[in-house]
């Protein structure tokens, strides 16, 4: 589950409009969402609060051991009006990652910074829907200035302290800087480790670039991921969605102080959502004769699904990942990696599976405008002949927490289970869910080995094993704990 100032990040990254799946360090995410998650670490307690629209804080408190916490910090010039920030109303499919439905990439709103020189001027090309119409509003404004600061102080000593400078330079680039610094042992006198990592990034919707440099060992990195198709900048607005998409990405890493190369390269393709609203200006059309051309295509007839391939030369390591939506609650995902050359192979193979809840509609502004909007695509779709009704397909702009309304009820999102294995029958097993106003992860780790989760736990855990006659250390007890999130 991401704690707090992460879903304060993720919802930065919507509000001014960045695309998080257009860009190579996310071409595996859908998988690693279901395969890669981590269960808690004994007791975690976390305690959070959006005090403002712009500044947001968040205190940690863990047993792992010894009582360790952190103190975060988070400042954002773009203002959450409208954020559920509440432990109670946060939707559970925000902060708990399950399978990620790739959007089609769009071209970015030229509405920002040095664009509003070009009103009123004519470029071939040009997109009229990108372009500056009046005055800007007071969010406008806000959101072409955008910038987010956050700090967070891990205690006790050795203290680490991690701040992120985030800004939006115009509507294509970005840019960020990391810095970690960790504090020596209490007695020792020399200075702070530090790094930091600078990342510029600049997304077109057909392709983008991360150029990276990190002060440790000098590291100079690149990152890019072409997709495939139509130029999202040059299309017309009426034209008819893509129905899949196909990107391909590479990766590259150089350090003239340690002389460490490095090279990834990889291929992403995933179905896309269908399109749920029909432009008003066609309906009539529509409606009038079925012989002329729908804007709208033919919904998919067939499961969500995305396909991975990354392949790493230096290394000879090759991976391929399979994740698929079965439905708007189930999903599986799988991951086979082989190495060239050592022969090591690695399978790994896991499912989520999500529980609903019904609840009574409050109000009008409900969040439930997809489900109009599809009810209304369904009635001019009937009247069509040779236009069958997909349920299998989610439309992209409704809100992934609501799944459907009946009787004006909605069903929500209560609780999700996680399990994976691996070839070495590792299994984890995750839990997360609302319980009251809390919002609670449990989980549990299990696999042949020895595991010794703590200090203070290592002589009990050993001399229960010997007395088992299983060994010195020997648990199938990978790891065990709770993590609590209470937010307002």
């Amino acid at each position: 589950m991401l704690d707090f100032m992460d879903y304060i990040q993720l919802s930065f990254a919507e509000a001014t409009n960045w695309n998080r799946d257009n860009s190579y360090s996310s071409l595996t995410t859908t998988a690693q969402s279901i395969l890669d998650f981590s269960t808690p670490e004994r007791l975690r307690v976390h305690l959070s609060s959006l005090s403002t629209p712009h500044f947001a804080t968040s205190y940690t408190l863990g047993t792992v051991g010894l009582l360790d916490g952190s103190v975060s910090y988070l400042f954002s010039t773009v203002p959450f009006n409208n954020l559920p920030s509440s432990s109670a109303l946060i939707p559970l499919r925000k902060i708990s990652p399950g399978y990620r439905q790739v959007q089609a990439p769009t071209a970015p709103a030229q509405t920002w910074g040095w664009d509003s020189l070009l009103d009123g001027v004519s470029i071939p090309g040009l997109k009229e829907g990108n372009r500056k119409d009046g005055e800007s509003n007071p969010e406008e404004e806000a959101k072409r200035k955008a910038t987010l600061l956050y700090a967070s102080l891990h205690l006790p000593p050795p203290t680490t302290l991690y701040a992120l400078f985030l800004r939006r330079i115009s509507t294509t680039m970005q840019l960020s800087l990391a810095v970690c610094s960790t504090q020596g042992p209490p007695l020792s006198n020399s200075a702070p480790q530090a790094s930091m990592l600078t990342q510029l990034s600049h997304d077109t919707g057909k392709y983008s670039n991360e150029y990276l440099f990190s002060t440790d060992n000098a590291l100079f990195g690149w990152r890019g991921l072409w997709n495939f198709g139509p130029d999202p900048r040059y299309t017309r607005d009426d034209a008819p969605p893509p129905l899949s998409l196909l990107s391909a990405g590479a990766e590259a890493y150089y350090s003239p102080v340690s002389s460490l190369v490095g090279m990834s390269t990889g291929l992403r393709f995933s179905t896309l959502p269908a399109a749920t609203e029909v432009p008003s200006s066609s309906r009539s059309s529509l409606l009038s004769s079925t012989s002329k051309f729908s804007p709208t295509p033919t919904p998919i007839s067939t499961f969500p699904y995305t396909l991975t391939l990354t392949l790493t030369p230096v290394t000879g390591s090759l991976s391929t990942t399979y994740s698929l939506r079965a439905s708007p609650n189930l999903a599986f995902s799988s991951r086979f990696g082989f190495n060239v050359y050592s022969w090591e192979s690695e399978m790994v193979a896991g499912c989520e599976l999500w529980r609903q809840t019904k609840k009574s509609k409050s109000d009008d502004d409900d969040g439930l405008e997809w489900a109009r909007r599809k009810m209304r695509l369904h009635d001019i779709g009937a009247s069509l002949p040779g236009s069958p009704a997909s349920p299998l397909l989610d439309d992209p702009a409704r809100p992934e927490s609501l799944v459907s309304e009946k009787n004006g009820e909605a069903e929500v999102s209560d609780s999700v289970i996680k399990l994976r294995v691996d070839q070495s029958w590792n299994v984890r097993l995750l839990w997360e869910g609302r319980v009251k106003e809390l919002l609670v992860s449990a989980g549990v780790g299990l696999g042949p080995g020895s595991f010794s989760p703590s200090p203070s736990l290592s002589a009990s855990a050993s001399g229960s094993a010997q007395s088992a006659g299983g060994g010195a250390g020997m648990s199938f007890w990978r790891g065990v704990g709770v993590s609590v999130l209470y937010s307002s």
